[in-house]
């Protein structure tokens, strides 16, 4: 029952597609174009859902490279603020290499 239940939403599917693609040659009924109607808002259901996932997925790797991101700055500007206190102290210190990289272990999340 069920497989001839999907042979006829396919034929009908597939009516509705040469109606559309074909200009209309061939007629479809109002219960075909109905079946059509709904398989389609059905589709696009499932589009949309899946979009969404992939939408909030994306957001959620932003939001941890966000994360990463004030990390390394915090950690930076902890750097910077403690070479300027070293170069206040002791003047000649001021010749220190400024690295511009972080540890690796800040990037694993």
């Amino acid at each position: 029952m069920e497989v001839s239940m999907l042979k006829n939403e396919i034929d009908v599917l597939h009516k509705g597609l040469r109606y559309m693609f074909q200009g209309g040659a061939g007629k479809m009924t109002l219960d075909e174009l109905r079946v059509l109607e709904n398989n389609l808002e059905v589709w696009m259901y499932h589009i949309r859902s899946a979009k969404m996932d992939i939408m909030s997925q994306e957001i959620q790797l932003l939001k941890n490279k966000e994360g990463i991101l004030k990390a390394a700055n915090k950690c930076l500007q902890e750097q910077m603020e403690m070479q300027y206190i070293a170069a206040e102290i002791d003047p000649t210190m001021t010749n220190m290499p400024c690295p511009l990289t972080v540890p690796d272990e800040i990037y694993h999340y």
